[in-house]
């Protein structure tokens, strides 16, 4: 049971685990997933399964998401990071020992390799260098707020990665180059993401505004930029969410996640593109 009872309400301190684990509230991740998926994938979720666990690139942009939040409160990156002992590890650093085991089992910080150590100070360092993050960096005043409110009576959540006054920002990293960085903000929905989190924040008695995005490379230079999205942009993926919202609503109100020929033989749409002669050969 959820222990979220009035809406909209503002949480302070509230672990990752416990914020994921509040299931009556749908978060950004879930409806533009469902945007991009359907029915199909909506159902899947709604059935308690994991639709995607990540992988390596989430995983960097994780870890440094709790350094940098880490830092934000006060913290050193020392103090954040714990590389493990040679002399704990098996035959070419294998983690697999009793003794690696024994000793990861302590440990309250991130757990990294020397390698990624050093991938971290040199992303904290870009952000550190770029005067617009930094400049955030310094009024930010919380970390860790989780939200829970409501549109048009469609329980939602949201948590930024950091929150000025008067605004909210969210840290992104990333492997592109600066002039593909579009490409992110297209795949992973980061317009429905600026949209959402804004209307969360006026929920609990913020102006409007617009959110900064603060991007971090991964891999070297290392760079650090900080991008508003177009508002225009903005707006429009606005109306996707509150149309996927009415989408998610009626495929839980009647039961019928499936597309109506789910069931039937259809044929295949295909792109035109693939319809003009050209031959493909198998190597």
């Amino acid at each position: 049971m959820s222990s979220i009872n009035e809406l909209p309400t503002k949480v302070v301190g509230m672990s990752n685990s416990a914020y994921h684990g509040e299931k009556g509230f749908d978060s950004r991740s879930f409806l533009h997933t469902v945007a991009k998926h359907g029915g199909e994938v909506q159902l899947w979720i709604d059935m308690g399964n994991v639709y995607w666990s990540g992988n390596n690139a989430t995983s960097v942009g994780s870890s440094f998401d709790a350094i940098v939040t880490g830092v934000l409160s006060g913290q050193k990156l020392d103090d954040l990071i714990n590389i493990p002992p040679a002399d704990i590890l098996g035959a070419n650093g294998s983690r697999s020992t009793k003794a690696y085991k024994e000793w990861a089992t302590s440990q309250t910080g991130i757990i990294c390799t020397e390698d990624q150590a050093s991938q971290f100070k040199h992303m904290l360092n870009g952000m550190y260098e770029n005067d617009a993050a930094y400049d955030l960096m310094q009024k930010t005043v919380e970390t860790q707020v989780s939200v829970f409110f409501e549109i048009g009576g469609h329980k939602l959540k949201t948590r930024p990665d950091a929150c000025c006054k008067d605004r909210w920002w969210d840290l992104k990293t990333t492997s592109h180059s600066w002039d593909r960085i579009y490409r992110s903000v297209i795949d992973y929905g980061y317009a429905e993401q600026e949209w959402l989190y804004v209307e969360s924040a006026k929920a609990v008695g913020y102006p409007h505004h617009r959110m900064p995005f603060v991007f971090v490379q991964t891999a070297p230079p290392y760079g650090c930029r900080v991008f508003y999205l177009p508002e225009e942009m903005v707006e429009q993926a606005g109306q996707r969410m509150l149309n996927v919202m009415e989408e998610v609503r009626l495929r839980r109100s009647t039961g019928h996640y499936m597309p109506a020929d789910s069931n039937e033989i259809v044929e295949l749409a295909v792109p035109a593109w693939a319809t003009r002669g050209e031959e493909y050969v198998n190597v």
